[in-house]
């Protein structure tokens, strides 16, 4: 299901396929009057709707642009680095360490979840007015108060992920009401996410039919909740909850790791939730991902976020091995031969198949770094998950690939590190982990027998890392295991190829192989960012993140 948006007085409004024709005739909520909308079960319906249109797509962090794909979170950590400046200069300032509550780059996330808690709490207390007739109503009316707490629960958690504590509202506010709410703490944050996830997974049903496919499910509802219990190190509840969606869920891994970005192979076995495109013009939610993150050199496209060597590097050879181990047969002159498959799925780099041609990412040609003055790869490689490989106009927005926020491999690797941390490495925790490493096209060696919990600890990290690239979690991820300090306080690196295919050597201007790309700097209070001046400067009672 894709999506589609109207402009309403609310906001740009989601109507979802499987709406029944009459109901996608009448008129906008805002024609009616609010008592006409709680007595009819198809206007809460649209109105639950508008909740979908307000659910946050990865593909871009900087909407001010009016694109959807201008940067993604990737290149706001160690996996990349955005090419074109005109985009990503705020980006660049988070990776400078310049990150001030006046101008955050994800300040407007703060607003984007609030309209949205906002239509879900209205949602969750007049929904009560409607009265229904038949058992059919009723489970319509259960279903959508599930999806106002789902809609709920995951705006708290994006907030409490980019903001840690932030103002808990769970009445629909007026004037007359005390506006002034402090913020709780991070840990009581997730906890009311949980609660408001739980609240959706008894209300929500099974897996739609092909019609209604895009709404939350009880499984999409279980699966955020693991996630969540993680972050608040819950880590027996994390287990049980993805579990239960292992167990019962009915999911399974798609063959191929690549093909499962592809817009051809969406919503197929292994995503258990994804925010839904349709070809079309959105005003400004175009879907520009292909133009954003193709080469000057494939259709005039603009760069984009750009893979590091820092993410290279992290790729395993395809005997397990990691490449700073000497038994591995890693050859630092022919760098990219032997590597876990994921990293040639994910990543485009010298010599990569592309759209009809290899790519020539080398000095002075025409893939290669400064080969445009801000639309080349900055980094010598340039992104492949996601892209369309068979569309050729990149200029048009005719791509509509959904951004998968929850898919089962990450549920498996949620309840790995949940198990490891709760109970130790037992048996179902390697076998979660060999699940995702044994995937058909990825076929990668199982984890060494006997690992103690510190060395599942690591593999975890390793496979978080390569498995879920570019999927907006790595960002988070090195925060909560606290070793971001360690992590983003490395220069971000890249590969300088010669015009001959040199890794090595000079031509007296310009050394071959690794070069440093960005000094890139992360101070113990970026753990979360400021919360926006502006909403500091409304709510006197609502105190700013430490060091900002």
């Amino acid at each position: 299901m894709k999506k589609y948006i109207y402009t309403t007085l609310i906001a740009c409004t989601l109507f979802l396929i499987g709406c029944e024709k009459d109901f996608l005739e009448k008129p906008p909520v805002d024609k009616y009057s609010d008592a006409t909308i709680w007595t009819d079960l198809a206007l809460m319906e649209q109105f639950v709707n508008n909740m979908y249109a307000g659910f946050h797509s990865g593909f871009s962090w900087e909407p001010r642009w009016g694109f959807v794909g201008t940067h993604m979170l990737a290149a706001s950590s160690d996996e990349s680095e955005t090419s074109y400046q005109w985009s990503g200069m705020n980006n660049h300032a988070i990776n400078r360490g310049e990150v001030f509550p006046e101008d955050s780059p994800y300040n407007e996330v703060w607003s984007e979840c609030y309209e949205n808690i906002r239509k879900a709490n209205i949602f969750i207390k007049e929904h009560i007015q409607f009265v229904p007739t038949s058992q059919s109503e009723q489970d319509k009316l259960d279903r959508l108060l599930g999806e106002a707490y789902f809609a709920r629960a995951f705006s708290y958690f994006r907030l409490a992920r980019l903001y840690g504590g932030v103002p808990l509202i769970e009445e629909p506010q007026s004037l007359s009401d005390d506006l002034f709410i402090a913020k709780s703490t991070y840990e009581e944050t997730l906890l009311f996410v949980t609660n408001d996830f739980e609240e959706a997974y008894k209300l929500l049903p099974e897996p739609h039919e092909s019609s209604q496919v895009g709404r939350a499910t009880k499984w999409s509802a279980k699966g955020l909740q693991a996630r969540a219990f993680l972050y608040n190190e819950k880590w027996a509840e994390a287990a049980n909850a993805a579990k239960l969606v292992i167990e019962d869920g009915e999911f399974s891994l798609f063959p191929d790791y690549g093909e499962l970005f592809l817009e051809s192979n969406e919503n197929n076995q292994e995503v258990i939730f994804d925010v839904q495109y349709k070809v079309g013009d959105y005003g400004n939610r175009q879907l520009y991902i292909d133009r954003m993150n193709n080469p000057d050199s494939y259709g005039n496209g603009w760069g984009g976020s750009c893979p590091s060597q820092n993410l290279v590097d992290a790729y395993q050879m395809t005997n397990g091995k990691s490449i700073d181990d000497p038994s591995s047969g890693y050859n630092p002159l022919d760098p990219y031969a032997n590597r876990d498959p994921r990293f040639g799925a994910t990543i485009n780099h010298d010599g990569s198949y592309w759209k009809g041609r290899n790519f020539i990412i080398r000095h002075g040609e025409k893939d290669g770094i400064g080969s445009h003055p801000t639309d080349a790869t900055p980094t010598g490689y340039c992104l492949k998950k996601w892209l369309n490989p068979d569309l050729i106009d990149i200029k048009s927005n005719n791509t509509a690939v959904n951004w998968i926020e929850l898919r089962l491999a990450e549920v498996l690797l949620i309840y790995a590190e949940a198990t490891n941390e709760s109970t130790g490495p037992d048996a179902s925790v390697f076998d979660a982990i060999n699940q995702v490493r044994a995937r058909a096209s990825v076929n990668m060696p199982p984890l060494t027998a006997g690992l103690n919990q510190q060395g599942v600890r690591e593999a975890i990290v390793q496979e978080r890392r390569v498995e879920l690239a570019y999927e907006d979690h790595r960002f988070f991820d090195v925060r909560r295991w606290g070793i971001a300090e360690t992590e983003f306080n490395k220069p971000l690196l890249g590969m300088r190829i010669g015009p001959n295919g040199e890794f090595s050597g000079t031509d007296g201007v310009y050394n071959w192989g690794v070069f440093e790309v960005e000094e890139r700097v992360f101070r113990p209070e970026h753990k979360f960012m400021p919360i926006p001046q502006s909403e500091i400067d409304k709510n006197p009672n609502l105190k700013q993140n430490s060091g900002y």
